[in-house]
């Protein structure tokens, strides 16, 4: 399933496991280690030697960590720690944003870009407080409304999340990430205007792949195979393999839906997309498992 994360979810079991479109981009790499800590020199982290060699190769993390280290604003290590995310390296990104709120408590745009590492790291509930607190901030952003929709919809809030996704169209309609937030969101609560509202996010963005597998997914889910099948095949958006465990996390069967997101990854070990959906379809069967 898969929500938008523009460039960009007592719970029950969660309904669909669901991969997130923000404002910023997201990336769906996982980091090596969740927190960063100083250590000794002798005990250099994974981390720290990861930064060491980014930094020589990577010519946008060495620009900004040079600015940081002539003007250390809150501004410098905000554009450090998106450098950091952009190379998935989440837990030192994660130290510089939050040093930027340190510097700057009513930075924002840092808070959000906090509370969706939180998500990204499997804890959404965690980023709640820093969403919240962004949300005080900069109460007319639909950024930071998308951003809270989607760290409820991952703790199993669907219909409060859609409440938000739809904050976020009010104060921007033109915010393509939220509509199609709202049809994923449509999807996972069954609603019968799940098909027209995917409908109009694919109008809105026709060449996102994004967009396109909600729209075969609420067809999915309604019964209509045939269209699904069209959605999926369209502009060879995944393999079949792959369309099989999207039809499967539909229909909640999550143990199959790994099946075959597994044997897509297989065929194509550099899929993220098929790693991403394996991983939600695990945690999602494990969560029917203990229901058990």
């Amino acid at each position: 399933m898969i929500l938008s994360r523009r460039r960009g979810a007592g719970i029950a079991v969660p309904r669909l496991p669901l991969l997130l479109v923000l404002p910023i981009v997201l990336s769906v790499t996982a980091c090596a280690s969740r927190h960063h800590a100083a250590v000794a020199p002798a005990a250099r982290t994974s981390s720290t030697l990861l930064s060491e060699t980014l930094e020589s190769k990577d010519p946008q993390l060495a620009a900004a960590l040079l600015y940081l280290a002539s003007v250390p604003t809150a501004e410098a290590h905000r554009s450090v720690a998106r450098e950091y995310r952009r190379l998935a390296v989440l837990d030192l990104a994660h130290a510089h944003f939050t040093k930027a709120v340190e510097l700057d408590p009513k930075d924002w745009a840092s808070l959000d870009a906090l509370a969706r590492i939180w998500r990204d790291w499997g804890f959404p509930a965690k980023g709640l407080g820093d969403a919240y607190r962004a949300r005080h901030i900069a109460p007319n952003s639909p950024i930071v409304a998308n951003t809270i929709g989607t760290l409820l919809q991952a703790i199993g809030q669907v219909r409060s999340a859609r409440q938000w996704y739809m904050r976020a169209l009010n104060l921007d309609p033109t915010a393509t990430y939220a509509m199609n937030n709202v049809c994923y969101a449509l999807i996972m609560l069954q609603e019968p205007d799940a098909v027209a509202s995917c409908r109009a996010a694919v109008a809105a963005e026709p060449r996102s792949s994004v967009t396109r597998n909600n729209l075969a997914l609420a067809y999915a889910a309604s019964g209509d195979l045939k269209q699904a099948r069209e959605e999926f095949g369209h502009r060879g958006v995944a393999s079949e393999r792959y369309n099989a465990g999207m039809v499967y996390m539909s229909f909640r069967e999550y143990r199959k839906a790994v099946t075959e997101f597994g044997s897509a990854l297989q065929m194509n070990p550099q899929s993220t997309l098929a790693a991403e959906r394996a991983r939600q379809a695990r945690i999602a069967a494990d969560a029917v498992d203990a229901t058990r």
